[in-house]
């Protein structure tokens, strides 16, 4: 499948400001940890709009800016990088803020999201754009979307024959999708962690948690193993995909990248292992960067990316 200029790639979900904060030293509880701050668009729907968007894809993005100097910077840089924000809009909400903190090395230590604004992501708000969303050639969408929002974008995706992406976020929002369940999913994406909010309490296997979704229609599970690599699994067999080799500088966005380029990959009619080598290739390009966007993102610097992970 290939995007026409008439047929958008629909990212719905959260737009926040990054503040990352990477540690002088070992992180040390319950004191004052010296660190520097690096500033940055992020917010997991609008990074992957990003990717996607530098790397020449039509992209709408739906999302809520606060009306705030925050918010005017976020859309700002969405049109800057060729994003469509048309059905977007400005809210009384202050603009939501995640703040990372990262060991000297660049893994997240722990990161805290403040962002009421994203409530009014509500059904309402979604259905008010149903046209915008009914010519998308895929959506994609975040669980910061609640458990009634994110079935009413699964259901109305399956109205249309639409493929939907879902991307799961983190521990806590990846719960919104297991309440949105079962509907037709294209591919969800979550890690060793987030897969946990599936197929029950206990000891359940991630292979058996992975198998529950496939039975709640999603047609692809890919889990995230960080620096163990991944796995994609279509419900009948499993691939495997080792790491990037990369010179890590930061972590923040890189789930993010790897999902846009999986979907670069797919709408370019690459079958589904060859979509992971490109969601991998995309991630090494962030993670060797500062924040959750690479500004330089383009298919050259892929394609670098690609080559370098056919040599590894």
């Amino acid at each position: 499948m290939k995007p026409s200029a008439s047929s958008p790639v629909v990212c719905i979900g959260t737009s926040l400001v990054d503040l990352n904060f990477r540690l002088n030293n070992t992180p040390q509880l319950h004191t004052s940890n010296p660190a520097k701050l690096f500033r940055s668009p992020g917010g997991v729907v609008r990074n992957i709009a990003h990717h996607l968007a530098l790397l020449g894809n039509p992209i709408e993005l739906i999302t809520l800016f606060g009306d705030d100097p925050d918010g005017k910077w976020l859309s700002d840089l969405c049109e800057n990088a060729g994003i469509k924000t048309g059905h977007s809009m400005f809210c009384e909400h202050p603009t939501g803020t995640y703040a990372s903190i990262l060991s000297p090395s660049g893994d997240l230590t722990i990161g805290a999201a403040a962002g009421e604004i994203n409530s009014k992501l509500d059904i309402e708000f979604l259905s008010g754009r149903a046209n915008i969303i009914k010519s998308a050639c895929l959506v994609i969408a975040d669980c910061n979307l609640s458990a009634d929002g994110l079935k009413w974008i699964i259901s109305f995706c399956d109205s249309y024959s639409i493929p939907i992406i879902i991307e799961t976020v983190s521990v806590a929002k990846s719960n919104h999708l297991n309440q949105a369940l079962p509907g037709n999913i294209l591919m969800i994406k979550p890690n060793l962690e987030e897969i946990e909010s599936f197929g029950g309490n206990g000891s359940v296997t991630p292979e058996q948690r992975i198998s529950y979704l496939h039975n709640n229609s999603v047609q692809y599970v890919w889990l995230s193993k960080a620096e163990q690599g991944s796995i994609l699994s279509d419900g009948r067999k499993f691939k495997t995909l080792a790491a990037p080799e990369v010179t890590l500088k930061d972590t923040t966005g890189a789930g993010d990248a790897a999902t846009a380029g999986w979907a670069h990959a797919y709408l370019q009619g690459k079958d589904p292992f060859t979509c992971m080598i490109y969601g991998h290739a995309t991630a090494a390009a962030i993670l060797e960067c500062d924040g959750a966007v690479r500004d330089d993102l383009s298919l050259d610097l892929l394609d670098k990316y690609l080559q370098k992970s056919k040599t590894a």
